[in-house]
């Protein structure tokens, strides 16, 4: 592909990944082959829907060595051993759809039927599972990359890796794997096939100037003052939401914590969330928000926060799929949260660095 068409492709490419809603935030990324030993990718921490073509990296495949004063997503090794392993490859998605996100936390492989061999193999292995952006975790893919000639990889705690000739196989690849996966899982856990409803997500508050909020018309006096205190406490956040859906409200009543399944909630929305009653005491609202950016509140929902409207919706989002993959560990004694040190290592790293530059 030439390098102007690969740029035409991937940013056609983030348009769809983000109007599917396969990724939340900058999370997730996309590859073009330019050359035998080249291919385009996009960048690390970049918002999706402001990207510009001259932000993508031209990577070297060989050495992952780039030019330019944009850096390429964390995640350019794994694409590196893709196209190294797989010359008929010329396009890769990193998603973090979430039914397959579910799936990857059995860390099992997925026999696919025969309807659907002939896009995906006949069966999609799961790497194991590494810290995100690490060598580790690029060798765990490299070694499953080995085993098979299916087009898609499950990264355990993590997301998918769906590739194909062309962007458009590769998102055929990453739907059919979706809907694939949603069987599985509503297979393994009939309560979250019974939960299955609308979710809803309210505005509640937003940070006009240092001086000024405007709250809902309709919040009790309790959650404007809480939502008063998270938006003077927390300078990083300036719009709150309450996101409220039936997995949402069952994880309210059944855990005491919200762990961390799922790398990507641990990074945006935090390492763990507590689960309070409505009204709870400021005091202890506020300490244990003060480096997570949601709260779960019994009989309400899920009080998510961002620096806008945007980051708070994509907060709730990962909520509403952690919750999900808390459910699912119910069902799947295998589904185990991740690390604790890994976990807040992750939402450290986020803070400092990717949520600095999607700003």
């Amino acid at each position: 592909m030439e390098l102007q068409e690969a740029k035409q492709a991937v940013m056609e490419a983030t348009k769809k990944l983000v109007a599917s809603h396969l990724v939340a935030r900058t999370w997730g990324n996309i590859s073009c082959r330019v050359e035998p030993d080249q291919f385009l990718i996009t960048p690390s921490g970049k918002s999706y829907d402001q990207l510009t073509e001259d932000q993508l990296v031209l990577v070297s495949q060989n050495d992952l060595s780039y030019t330019g004063p944009v850096k390429p997503s964390s995640e350019k090794g794994i694409h590196a051993a893709i196209y190294r392993s797989k010359p008929h490859v010329n396009c890769v998605i990193h998603t973090h759809q979430e039914m397959a996100s579910l799936i990857s936390l059995l860390g099992q492989d997925l026999f696919i039927t025969d309807d659907w061999n002939e896009l995906l193999g006949n069966t999609i292995h799961t790497a194991q599972y590494g810290l995100p952006g690490t060598k580790a975790l690029q060798r765990h893919i490299s070694k499953v990359l080995l085993q098979g000639t299916s087009s898609a990889v499950l990264m355990a705690n993590h997301g998918t890796l769906c590739f194909g000739s062309s962007p458009q196989v590769a998102f055929s690849v990453a739907e059919e794997l979706e809907h694939i996966c949603q069987n599985q899982v509503f297979t393994r856990s009939s309560l979250l096939q019974s939960l299955q409803g609308t979710s809803k997500t309210k505005f509640l508050a937003k940070k006009i100037d240092n001086q000024t909020i405007h709250y809902a018309d309709d919040l009790p006096p309790w959650l404007q003052t809480l939502c008063k205190q998270l938006l003077t406490s927390k300078t990083d956040s300036r719009y709150l939401c309450m996101h409220t859906s039936q997995e949402v409200l069952e994880v309210a009543e059944t855990f005491t914590t919200l762990k961390a399944y799922l790398d990507d909630f641990a990074q945006i929305a935090g390492p763990s969330l507590q689960v309070m009653k409505q009204n709870p005491p400021l005091s202890k609202a506020l300490h244990l928000e003060k480096h997570r950016d949601a709260l779960l509140l019994q009989g309400g929902g899920a009080l998510c926060m961002g620096i806008n409207e945007a980051e708070a919706h994509s907060v709730a989002t990962l909520v509403q799929k952690n919750s999900k993959a808390a459910l699912l560990s119910l069902a799947a004694p295998r589904v185990k949260a991740l690390p604790y040190l890994d976990a807040h290592l992750m939402r450290y790293v986020y803070k400092k660095k990717y949520a600095k530059l999607a700003q």
